[in-house]
């Protein structure tokens, strides 16, 4: 054999192996095809449920908003009344302060009369002091009759 047989050989082989190579890639990326548009159809699947689960979710999201938008309607009369109260208390806490105010001028003026008419007011609560035992001495003896 000659240099050019063996090369024709040669060339008439690397043929039949790039051939070879070239059905074994058709046929791997046919399977890589089908594979591929077998994830494409699970993929839809998957991507149509979700959808649908998210629909779902958005609907029973809605039901909740409305359900919490009528609580709050519903307690928006007791806030009311709260707030009034709120402010009745406030008043009311006003008033008391002004009171106590009063009560210690009271208290302050009544300490400065009674300093002022102490011998005074120590006779008189001696008389009351008499009077009440005289009082009980005498129902104590119409008892006793």
């Amino acid at each position: 054999m000659t240099w050019t047989e063996i090369s024709i050989v040669s060339v008439a082989a690397a043929v039949l192996v790039l051939i070879a190579f070239t059905v074994r890639l058709f046929i791997t990326a046919t399977r890589t095809l089908h594979l591929l548009g077998d994830t494409i159809v699970e993929v839809k699947q998957q991507a149509v449920q979700t959808t649908e689960q998210a629909e779902n979710l958005i609907k029973q999201i809605g039901q909740f908003t409305e359900e919490v938008h009528l609580q709050l309607l519903a307690l928006e009369p007791s806030i009311q009344s709260v707030e009034k109260a709120g402010a009745a208390v406030g008043e009311v806490a006003s008033t008391l302060r002004k009171a106590t105010r009063m009560v210690n001028e009271s208290m302050l003026g009544a300490e400065k009369v009674i300093h002022t008419h102490q011998k005074r007011i120590y006779d008189a609560m001696e008389w009351a002091t008499t009077g009440f035992e005289l009082w009980q001495r005498w129902k104590a003896h119409r008892n006793a009759k």
